[in-house]
C-alpha cells in the first residue's frame, strides 16, 4: 500500500510539473505567399508568378525547457499560392493559384526579457511538414471564368511538403505578435522539366490560455 501511495505521489508531481511547463494557445494572421520556380516547364515558368495575399489560423503548444528556451509545435491551416501575371502559359487573366495546406511546424524558441516590463522578445526556427489538401488555378479565359483543380487524378502535383521557418516576435503577458518566414524545401510540381517550391512571409497575432 505504501509503495502504491509513493508511486501515485510521484505521478501527481510529474503531472503537476509537466502541466506547469506546458501552455496552449491560438494564433491567426495574414501572409504574403510566393511560388519559387525554375526550369523549362511552361506551367511553372518563374516569369509568370507574383506574390499573393492569404491567411492562416490554428493552435499552438509551448513546452518550456528552461526559462529561456522552449519547443513550440503548431497545427495550422494555411491559405497561400501566387497570382498569375498578365502574360502566362495558362492563357488566363486575373488568374491565381490557390493552395490550402494543413501544416505542422515544430520550432525551437528563445526568449529575452525586455527590461523591467513583462514583455519578452523571442526568436525561433525549425522545420515543418505540410499536406496540400486542395489546390486550384482560377481566372478568366476569353472572358469566361475557369476553375481548374490541381490535384485531379491525372495531376503530378505533390500533396506533401516540407521546409524550414524562422521568425521573431514579442510576447506581452499572454498576447503574442509574430513576424515569420517559411521556405519550402520540397519540389511540389511533380514535373521533370521544372521545380516549384512554396514559401511565404507572415504576420500573426496569438493568445496563450
Amino acid at each position: 500500500m505504501k509503495k502504491l501511495v509513493v508511486v501515485l505521489i510521484i505521478i501527481l508531481c510529474f503531472i503537476a510539473t509537466a502541466s506547469a511547463q506546458v501552455r496552449f494557445g491560438v494564433k491567426a494572421g495574414g501572409n504574403l505567399s510566393f511560388l519559387y520556380t525554375s526550369g523549362s516547364n511552361q506551367g511553372i515558368n518563374a516569369d509568370q508568378y507574383n506574390g499573393r495575399f492569404g491567411y492562416h489560423f490554428g493552435g499552438m503548444l509551448e513546452y518550456s525547457l528552461s526559462e529561456m528556451f522552449s519547443i513550440q509545435p503548431e497545427l495550422m491551416y494555411l491559405n497561400h499560392g501566387a497570382n498569375l501575371k498578365k502574360e502566362n502559359s495558362f492563357g488566363m487573366k486575373d488568374g491565381q493559384i490557390t493552395l490550402n495546406t494543413l501544416q505542422l511546424p515544430i520550432n525551437l524558441k528563445a526568449k529575452f526579457n525586455l527590461g523591467q516590463s513583462d514583455s519578452k522578445l523571442f526568436v525561433y526556427g525549425g522545420p515543418y511538414v505540410g499536406y496540400n489538401m486542395y489546390g486550384k488555378v482560377a481566372g478568366k479565359i476569353d472572358g469566361v471564368k475557369v476553375d481548374n483543380k490541381l490535384y485531379a487524378k491525372d495531376s503530378n502535383m505533390k500533396r506533401f511538403d516540407y521546409g524550414f521557418g524562422i521568425g521573431v516576435g514579442i510576447e506581452m503577458k499572454k498576447f503574442v505578435l509574430t513576424l515569420g518566414n517559411q521556405y519550402g524545401a520540397n519540389d511540389i510540381s511533380g514535373s521533370e522539366k521544372g521545380k516549384m517550391r512554396a514559401g511565404h512571409v507572415s504576420l500573426s497575432a496569438g493568445y496563450f490560455f
